[in-house]
């Protein structure tokens, strides 16, 4: 059942042995284990609920539709980073590329050494990849889903002798539309919202949307469920309606920012640790102009990423970008701007993943929302150098003419023997173009209570039967795309809570 939260006009009291906060990668595949399994499940999504029939190619109508304060948000720091993540049924993964990877052994590793998370080991963890795997239908990407840019991209990784892998992605027959960041429009790629939550719903979830959670009720150290307040869907504000869930176990599951908040107004202060140790993969973009068409809008997301440099934090890939949205970070105005775009069909985007080496935190605004902070480090700053001048060299092998540079002090370079300058320039961390779709480790697990904010399962220090299934729980940078992380962790809380029914739930 789902219950359109805008359109509620009295008070709301729910009772249930489950309450998910949260509709993405873990909320919803927390959902779905648990009500396969026969529990009684409520699911609250701040967001929309849309079908791929709503979805649009018009980002002025897609990225208010499905993307949090319409994809203006922003970390603070120097540079201010744009941050991007979803705000509707399916979350992110909704309006994401796709990639999916598992956690990187090294990172599981340091995992194990640094927090005391000792089940964190790829034989440990292989079930329940493999779980989240058959149920998102992770593939390598089918060659007639290529397009002519992202085929640019293999050949002068080739030529350059680095190694570059096919994406694996969920998705099931993708024909390459290339529409991943507005919602899928032909179903193909295997969101939270098209697997886990029919799936949860086919097994009596009921699913409220637009609704927006303030606090966990809390009663001697033990989550009764949660507390909100209805929204009207077409301007966010709050209706006068408030829901409250009574549940037997509550799970947040609302991502990396928010989770935080709903913790700090809780009371919930998990050691000090809440909303500390934020990672972000801060990305950045180049963009190569070439003599002939490229068109590399045509075809899959991302087909393939290259993987030379990632033992020095450096992931790169094609990066589809809708032009309108690629314009605003142009630094021409006016008819130079025009002039610029007219040559959108001759462009190839590529974007690189920089993992973290500092972390930053959220607090909360005088208005209650999330207020992210992190400030580069000088690590950061020469990966992100290095990670431009390693996309504008695969650009001039592809043969790009010019390459368009995410600096504001250095615009372009028009040659390979021009890559030098980007060394040279003495570029500022405030002269940079950063931007990032990842949130992690705000609310990160360890073993040892004054370390984290949940236990090696997910399961609160401070509050009984209050469990977090995101990429807050994440404990560090994975280099990698985060989804299959998160789903993994939360699947495997989910089968904790089930093998432990008496103790949770009573029976």
């Amino acid at each position: 059942m789902i219950i359109n939260g805008s359109e509620i006009t009295r008070h709301v009291v729910e009772n249930c042995d489950v309450c998910v906060v949260g509709s993405g990668a873990g909320g919803g595949s927390m959902a779905a284990e648990l009500a396969e399994a026969g529990l009684d499940v409520v699911i609250l999504e701040e967001g929309g609920y849309y079908q791929s029939r709503d979805f649009s190619s018009d980002p002025a109508v897609a990225v208010p539709q499905l993307y949090r304060d319409s994809g203006s948000s922003v970390i603070l720091g120097s540079p201010a980073i744009i941050f991007s993540e979803g705000r509707c049924v399916g979350g992110s993964t909704v309006i994401n590329g796709g990639m999916c990877w598992r956690t990187p052994d090294k990172v599981l590793h340091r995992w194990r050494r640094e927090l005391g998370l000792n089940d964190m080991s790829m034989d440990k963890l292989e079930p329940f990849f493999q779980k989240v795997e058959e149920r998102i239908n992770v593939a390598p990407q089918s060659p007639e889903s290529l397009g002519r840019g992202d085929m640019m991209f293999r050949k002068a990784a080739d030529k350059l002798g680095w190694l570059i892998h096919p994406n694996k992605r969920n998705q099931k027959n993708c024909c390459g539309e290339g529409m991943c960041v507005f919602g899928c429009p032909t179903d193909r790629k295997q969101s939270v919202l098209i697997t886990y939550i029919p799936r949860a719903l086919n097994h009596g979830a009921r699913l409220y949307t637009d609704v927006k959670i303030k606090k966990v009720n809390v009663k001697n150290r033990v989550a009764t469920g949660v507390s909100g307040q209805f929204l009207d869907r077409a301007t966010a504000k709050k209706l006068p309606y408030l829901l409250t869930v009574n549940a037997k176990v509550t799970v947040l599951a609302g991502g990396a920012l928010q989770t935080p908040v709903m913790l700090m107004n809780s009371g919930i202060k998990g050691a000090g640790q809440v909303g500390k140790n934020f990672h972000c993969h801060p990305n950045v973009k180049c963009v190569g102009i070439f003599d002939h068409e490229v068109n590399y809008w045509k075809g899959v997301h991302q087909g393939h990423q290259i993987h030379e440099f990632i033992d020095e934090g450096i992931l790169m890939a094609v990066g589809v970008v809708h032009p309108a949205l690629t314009a605003l970070s142009f630094p021409q105005i006016g008819q130079d701007s025009l002039e610029l775009l007219e040559q959108w069909n001759n462009m190839l985007v590529v974007g690189a993943l920089v993992d973290d080496t500092t972390t930053g935190h959220i607090s909360k605004a005088p208005w209650g929302e999330p207020l992210p902070h992190y400030q580069l480090d000088h690590v950061e700053r020469e990966r992100l150098i290095r990670a431009a001048a390693l996309l504008s060299e695969l650009l001039f092998t592809a043969g790009a003419k010019r390459v368009l540079l995410p600096f504001s002090s250095l615009t372009e370079i028009k040659s390979m023997d021009e890559i030098t300058k980007i060394y040279d320039y003495g570029i500022k961390l405030s002269e940079m173009e950063v931007l990032t779709v990842h949130a992690l480790a705000t609310c990160r697990m360890s073993a040892n209570p004054k370390r984290g904010v949940v236990n090696p399962i997910g399961e609160s220090w401070d509050v009984e039967k209050l469990f977090i299934a995101d990429g807050s729980i994440v404990p560090s940078s994975l280099g990698v795309n985060p989804q299959e992380t998160i789903m993994a962790l939360s699947t495997r809380t989910g089968q904790f809570i089930l093998e432990n029914k008496k103790k949770y739930l009573g029976r």
